[in-house]
Formats: C-alpha cells, structure tokens, sequence
C-alpha cells in the first residue's frame, strides 16, 4: 500500500477544499503546518525536508506526497484522487 501524507498550511483555502476532499479517506495522513514558514517548528521542517516537499511548500500548498511522488497543487490532488477511488 502506498503511503500517503498530505502537507498543507493553516488559513489556507485551497488546503482546506482539499482536506474535504480527503475527509472520507482513511489511506492519507494530514498534516498542517504554519502558514508562516517562520513559525514552524524545528519538527515541522525536518518533516518537510525529509519529504522533499520544503521547497514547493514555500511557494504553493498542498502537496500530496505518494511514497516519494508529489502531487502539487489542490487541482492536480483532485485528479489524482479521481483517478484512484
């Protein structure tokens, strides 16, 4: 089974349209961070970078992480979830 991390931020709208998404789906772990890289915490970027999702989380959120693919962006979630029901 694939292992799947959601990585979003607080106060943001297109994470939390794809957390609903997510709702029903017990396959993806969710994790929300500060919406201010600054207030995260030292666990907060280790997490990050260790999923090699640092660098897309300070320019754009969510990114589903899929056993070491990405998935960028709250459009491109939503056709991967609507291609793997």
């Amino acid at each position: 089974m694939i292992k799947a991390i959601l990585f979003s931020l607080e106060n943001c709208i297109k994470c939390n349209q794809t957390k609903e998404l997510l709702s029903d789906r017990d396959d993806v772990e969710i994790v929300t961070f500060p919406h201010s890289i600054n207030e995260w915490s030292n666990e907060n970027l280790e997490l990050a970078k260790s999923h090699d999702v640092f660098d897309e989380l300070q320019k754009t959120a969510p990114v589903l992480w899929l056993d070491g693919e990405k998935k960028v962006g709250y459009l491109r979630i939503r056709k991967w979830l609507q291609d793997n029901k």
